[in-house]
């Protein structure tokens, strides 16, 4: 008996070319070859979790939910579905109906860091911080990279404890030496730690990787200031402020380092520059 169904390989070939479409960043044309092939086939779960990602890709995350729903209902359970449902949902700023869709990922595959990296970063975000722990170092067992590591450096950097925080920084910079951020959060916990000297290597570090990190120059600044290295304070520190010209902490670090200096002319400028910055912070929030 001859089953051969000439329909579904021209859905099966429609498919193929939204594929091809969507790798090729061509959204729109990927959207109609896999809403045409779902037409045809409605049952192909995977083709409507393609359509989801595709409306994803599209900032349509109203869409993309509704075709991770379709797909579930085909294939319920499934750990990829659920996961990109989650990301739909946090998108909406459906948190808590975020959440589940990720636990219930986990639950049902629990081999993928994805998910487990989406519930720390909600959970950070809630300050659920010992939760955001837990699920970031889920992740890490299961993925060791220095991204994971960095997620979890942030927690504990956000609770204070800086010398947890600075483990898995430096362990996320030796997953990726070219990693410019774990050496900047790094320099940042050395830098609470009064460990002055190192964290202005690894200042130096962060911003010779990332350029665009130029808030450096600040933290450079005030860690020279405490080694009393003045002028180089105040350099660094002038460097900082062609960036940001209206900065009250940098205004405010530049009059101690001016006062240091014996300027104090200067200093009073900055002191000046520094309230004005305030004053302004104030009334906006104020407002």
């Amino acid at each position: 008996m001859n089953t051969h169904n000439p329909a579904h390989d021209n859905a099966a070939e429609l498919f193929r070319n939204g594929y091809d479409f969507e790798q090729a960043g061509r959204f729109s044309e990927a959207r109609r070859a896999y809403e045409m092939a779902l037409t045809a086939c409605p049952a192909q779960h995977p083709w409507q979790y393609r359509l989801g990602c595709v409306f994803m890709k599209m900032g349509d995350a109203v869409q993309a939910e509704v075709c991770f729903r379709k797909a579930l209902e085909l294939q319920p359970d499934t750990e990829a579905y659920l996961t990109n449902l989650g990301v739909a949902l946090d998108r909406q700023g459906r948190k808590e109906e975020a959440i589940r869709a990720y636990m219930n990922s986990v639950r049902h595959g629990g081999d993928s860091p994805v998910a487990f990296h989406n519930l720390g970063a909600l959970y950070a975000e809630d300050g659920r911080t010992d939760e955001a722990i837990r699920a970031f170092e889920a992740a890490i067992a299961l993925e060791p990279d220095a991204e994971g590591y960095h997620n979890l450096g942030l927690v504990h950097f956000a609770n204070d404890d800086f010398v947890q925080a600075l483990g898995c920084f430096e362990r996320s910079v030796e997953l990726d030496g070219r990693f410019a951020m774990g050496r900047y959060y790094g320099a940042l916990c050395l830098m609470k730690n009064g460990v002055y000297a190192e964290a202005v290597k690894r200042f130096n570090q962060a911003l010779d990787l990332d350029d665009k990190l130029v808030m450096v120059h600040r933290h450079v600044g005030t860690c020279l200031h405490k080694l009393e290295k003045y002028e180089a304070a105040c350099e660094s520190l002038e460097r900082g402020l062609e960036f940001f010209p209206e900065d009250g902490k940098l205004h405010y670090q530049m009059a101690l380092t001016c006062d240091a200096l014996g300027r104090p002319q200067e200093a009073r400028l900055h002191y000046s520059q520094a309230r004005a910055a305030r004053a302004r912070h104030d009334g906006s929030t104020a407002n």
